[in-house]
């Protein structure tokens, strides 16, 4: 679906954004391994793209301070960003990603903060977002936090 000829990233299920997030972020693992601590939170939030009846591109946000600031009021993490190999670099994640800031903001939220994968840090830092500390791995993949003020 596109709005004004841009992609538009609607409210879904968490049940939804899973299996995406296990085929991109999770491969070869089991389905459980894409589950999110406040994944059923009722403040998270749930997005994905659709193009005709296939889900592009999803993303999650819970709320949650960061642990390099873990009394931060106001905080939110992005979880679960990704999009299907075929449909990268066509504007669905920062579709996914907007509506996600978008929510955080419309519940008083102060900052959003990731851990990104290192090949995702050029797409937040275009989003507004900043380094912090140093990189770590998890599942054997590099990350760095990332941050930005809402």
């Amino acid at each position: 679906m596109t709005a004004e000829g841009g992609p538009v990233a609607r409210p879904v299920d968490v049940s939804v954004v899973r299996p995406v997030r296990g085929e991109v972020l999770r491969a070869g693992r089991p389905l459980h391994a894409s589950v999110m601590p406040l994944d059923d939170h009722e403040d998270s939030r749930h997005l994905a793209v659709f193009m005709d009846d296939e889900v592009v591109s999803v993303g999650s946000i819970l709320p949650g301070a960061p642990p390099w600031e873990p009394d931060a009021e106001g905080a939110w993490r992005v979880r679960g960003m990704a999009t299907r190999e075929g449909h990268r670099s066509r504007g669905y994640g920062e579709a996914v990603l907007a509506g996600l800031l978008r929510h955080a903001r419309d519940r008083d939220g102060r900052l959003v903060w990731c851990a990104a994968r290192l090949g995702a840090t050029n797409f937040y830092a275009r989003a507004g977002f900043e380094t912090e500390g140093e990189l770590f791995v998890t599942d054997d993949v590099e990350h760095i936090h990332m941050w930005r003020p809402l």
